[in-house]
């Protein structure tokens, strides 16, 4: 029996279907909880690899690729193809190839560095070139095409896969990830624009963040005075779990499908905060309650006002991104008639509450909510190749309609405008702010949209083996610092519990998980060293740990 599969690396994680070629049947899918490179941001990850070198940031990825195909539960000897789909950066990381280029979004900057902007066409390689071991050597592995900086495959995917394309109105689709992909549709031109939202969106970056998997706070809602939670099940549907009383947190009932949560999702994230300017006990910038914090599960799962913070920062890049493409086109924010939803954030989230914090327009007609359009269309290029001849055309189509939102001046102000209004502006200021910087005017919603629920879950069909999750991605990194004493201030700085320094051959090699580690956004360990010999940068692949 033939199989294939298809990939997607996101900067959150890694998700994976495996099919029969033949009949097209979906096997099983399989699912990291994390990214494996340190780091939770597109950003993380290219520093990472600028500076240890592409080729350790490759390996990683490969490494944990190969774990999640191991966790797929099919015959790996009978792939014959992997597609894979993701933004430019994991893409060029995943293939190995040149990515310091991604690092700037203008040419001139480039061009004083002697670099020129690689062009990532489609590619086809066989899964000895791309250091995969898990599958047959001869085993092909296609990377679809990127359009431009920060617009790759994942964005392509969700403009064919939404559906857009076959209306006529004008349309907005947006992936809620931390790439923040948004297009906007406007007669037979698409124009788009990405924005590093950061990964609050997806549950990280949250102190009891996750991403959308079994036992994850999905969504939460008020009634009267009381505060339900919906919990995601293991087959990935949100089930009302328990009720809180909203005065003191406590718990009020357990319900018929109780499930004990672990930690709360983006979408979970995003309706906590709708519901709690709602109800009164968030009141921008901060938490309304005596002790600063929302207690989401006993005194186990608090939200807390850093919480509120990050998420605000992610949800004022969506808006920024939202209000540049429309002043863009010197449009208003009535014209837009519908919008998709993508990613796993766009499928669970409530789109009432996601409009109520500024995650979609206001006044938009018709709401579609289309799932993960990124691992849809790498499992229709491995089903079939011909696929990726579509996805070339668009990718050209594209390149000429792109706007880069870091050079952008409209979204500079604007996201300016949005970190104020997180940061306690009222309403009728940031309107005045707006209108000084010349963006279009973000009108109060007066229209009850139309939902069409497309998929009831990011992935609508998890194969007849149903779902893996892969909850240890299985690479570490190691060095040993020539001096070191073992004093392990550096392992007790680490927050996050990644690093431990053990003893060998009578010196101390210090090794990083890397799935769990902050990447360049923290690097307390190396702050920390007492000796100043800790270098983050000689880190290298160790070992799988099986």
């Amino acid at each position: 029996m033939a199989i294939v599969i298809g990939l997607d690396i996101g900067t959150s994680g890694i998700r994976s279907q495996a099919m029969e070629l033949e009949t097209k049947k979906v096997l099983s899918t399989a699912i990291t909880l994390r990214h494996p490179l340190p780091g939770s941001n597109v950003i993380d990850h290219l520093d990472f690899c600028i500076n240890n070198g592409i080729d350790v940031g490759h390996n990683v990825v490969v490494k944990s690729v190969d774990s999640v195909l191991r966790s797929l539960d099919v015959d790996l000897s009978q792939v014959e193809r992997i597609a894979a789909c993701g933004n430019p950066i994991q893409m060029s990381i995943f293939q190995g190839i040149e990515i310091r280029d991604l690092a700037y979004a203008g040419d001139a900057a480039l061009e004083r560095i002697g670099l020129k902007r690689l062009e990532r066409k489609t590619a086809l390689l066989d899964a000895d070139q791309m250091g995969l071991d898990s599958v047959k050597p001869t085993t092909q592995v296609c990377i679809p095409p990127s359009v431009a900086h920060m617009i790759g495959a994942d964005a392509i995917a969700m403009i064919v896969k939404s559906g857009m394309l076959d209306r006529k109105e004008t349309a907005l689709v947006t992936d809620y990830g931390t790439n923040a992909e948004i297009g906007l549709m406007v007669g037979d031109d698409i124009y788009t624009g990405s924005a590093a939202a950061g990964p609050a969106i997806e549950g990280q970056e949250i102190e009891k963040g996750m991403l959308a998997s079994p036992e994850a706070i999905s969504d939460i809602n008020v009634v009267d005075d009381e505060l339900r939670v919906t919990v995601l099940d293991n087959s990935m549907i949100g089930k009302l779990s328990y009720t809180l009383n909203l005065k003191d947190w406590s718990l009020l009932r357990k319900e018929a499908e109780y499930i004990r949560p672990k930690g709360i999702t983006g979408t979970g994230t995003i309706a906590l905060i709708y519901s709690g300017l709602k109800a009164g006990f968030i009141k921008l910038p901060g938490i309304a309650t005596p002790d600063k914090k929302i207690r989401l599960f006993d005194n186990e799962i608090n939200f807390h006002e850093k919480d509120l913070g990050e998420a605000g920062k992610a949800f004022g890049a969506f808006r920024a991104g939202h209000l540049t493409l429309v002043n863009h086109l010197g449009m208003t924010m009535h014209d837009i008639k519908a919008a998709y939803m993508a990613g796993a954030g766009g499928t669970y989230v409530d789109p009432i509450k996601a409009q109520g914090v500024g995650l979609v327009p206001p006044n938009v007609k018709d709401i579609y909510q289309v799932g993960n359009t990124s691992l849809a269309f790498a499992c229709d290029i491995a089903k079939d190749l011909k696929t990726i001849d579509n996805a070339q055309d668009i990718a050209e189509r594209l390149k000429s309609t792109h706007v880069m939102f870091p050079v952008e001046q409209d979204f500079k102000n604007a996201y300016l405008v949005e970190l104020g209004y997180w940061g306690g502006m009222p309403m009728d200021m940031y309107r005045k702010f707006l209108k000084r910087y010349n963006l279009p005017e973000y009108p109060e919603n007066t229209v009850a949209p139309n939902i069409h629920r497309v998929v009831i879950r990011d992935i609508p069909n998890l194969g007849s083996k149903g779902l893996h999750i892969v909850r240890d991605i299985g690479t570490t990194l190691t060095v040993t610092f020539e001096g070191c004493n073992g004093c392990l201030i550096c392992e007790n700085a680490c927050l996050e519990k990644a690093l431990k320094i053990e003893e060998k051959n009578g010196g101390y090699e210090a090794v990083i998980r890397t799935e769990f580690c902050d990447g360049v956004s923290c690097r307390k360990c190396e702050a920390s060293c007492p000796l100043g010999i800790y270098d983050y940068s000689k880190y290298v692949v160790k070992k799988k740990i099986m």
